[in-house]
């Protein structure tokens, strides 16, 4: 916090002493009372004028006994959520999932990102299950649309899930629009994972650089032979960019760029796998832990822009290469998310439950074992 210096002059709160308000300030700008009042009630002195003994008073009280009376009134003045719950005190980093507390009771919706698939396959529904039975999940897909970080983010909007799974942060206009309805959208990151590129296994291409990838998605390389391999057609395969995120963040920053036309659209990355698998040329994407350990496809390495320094996204064990992720030197990775719907309701719950079960060091431990890298 910043407080005023002895030589400004500011008008402090008599409701929570803090001490660096602008002169002009009609409400204090930490807890919200009324200035005007303050100063008509309790000054017979010019209303914006503050002594320096003032202010050597409210310093002696932020470091003796005064000090804890400002500091929990100061922490009263956090904004809520509608729970009455501050978003930071509601998630904790608990030892194992059975500690978790203020678990709801009940059947929740969840979705989103298709990505998170192997949370579940891992064990991560099963150990919620075992440690609190009152606390069912149910995947909830959209009915006439393929899931997504963006679909799971729209049904969360729209009631249809308690909470959801996404590749990609939150875009300002999420937020705005959760604003325009009453509640708030919070996203905590629980994981990293590593985007892989991978192509049909008769192609002799050892890696690619970040920009290649791009302009091969973008169209403006159509041919094997301008990357250094085969005179073959590239075939970019790749899921609904709308409703994906992986293809919004290889396109961050590039101004106008789109997918390529003649790109083949499919639902997942199981589609992704099959279908590069049986195209030669093809070329897709996926989580890492989706495809690592495929015999029928060859996964790239990547390097960033402009380089050869080549990084493979998995060790020669099949394991994600953590190392790589954590600093940075594999280009393309990101931070998993689960969306918290703020609006005061059992779903609220819910997902702050649900985080917390992912935050909890049995979680995270699941979380490596799906192939991810654990946060903390």
């Amino acid at each position: 916090m910043v407080h005023a210096s002895p030589n400004h002059q500011a008008v402090v709160c008599n409701n929570c002493r803090y001490d660096a308000n602008a002169l002009a300030a009609t409400h204090c700008e930490v807890c919200g009372q009324s200035l005007e009042v303050q100063d008509a009630a309790t000054s017979s002195k010019p209303k914006r004028s503050i002594l320096l003994g003032w202010l050597g008073i409210a310093a002696l009280m932020l470091l003796g006994i005064g000090g804890g009376l400002w500091l929990w009134k100061h922490q009263d003045n956090v904004p809520k959520t509608a729970s009455g719950l501050s978003a930071a005190s509601d998630i904790q980093l608990y030892p194992s999932i059975r500690e978790v507390q203020n678990v709801p009771t009940g059947i929740f919706n969840y979705g989103g990102a298709i990505l998170f698939a192997p949370l579940a396959k891992y064990g991560m529904n099963d150990a919620i299950a075992q440690a609190h039975p009152e606390f069912r999940l149910r995947y909830t897909e959209p009915i006439n649309n393929n899931p997504g970080s963006g679909t799971g983010i729209g049904m969360l909007m729209n009631s249809q899930l308690s909470f959801s799974q996404s590749g990609r942060p939150l875009k300002e206009a999420e937020y705005i629009q959760a604003r325009n309805r009453g509640f708030k959208l919070e996203q905590v990151p629980v994981a990293l994972d590593g985007v892989a590129f991978f192509t049909h296994p008769s192609l002799n291409i050892t890696g690619l650089s970040l920009d290649q990838v791009q302009n091969i998605f973008r169209g403006k390389v159509t041919n094997w032979e301008q990357v250094g391999g085969p005179n073959v057609p590239i075939v970019p395969v790749s899921l609904e960019p709308k409703l994906t995120s992986t293809i919004q963040v290889l396109f961050e920053g590039l101004e106008g760029a789109t997918l390529r036309s003649e790109a083949v659209i499919v639902r997942d990355y199981t589609a992704a796998i099959r279908t590069v698998s049986e195209t030669p040329g093809a070329i897709s994407y996926a989580s890492a832990p989706s495809v690592m350990g495929q015999q029928t496809i060859h996964i790239l390495a990547l390097a960033k822009t402009d380089s050869n320094q080549y990084v493979q996204v998995s060790t020669k064990g099949n394991q994600i290469n953590a190392e790589a992720l954590r600093d940075g030197t594999y280009p393309f990775t990101r931070r998993l998310f689960v969306i918290i719907r703020r609006d005061g309701t059992l779903d609220e719950k819910a997902g702050v439950a649900y985080v917390n079960f992912l935050l909890s060091a049995d979680g995270q431990k699941i979380i490596e074992k799906s192939g991810f890298v654990p946060i903390r």
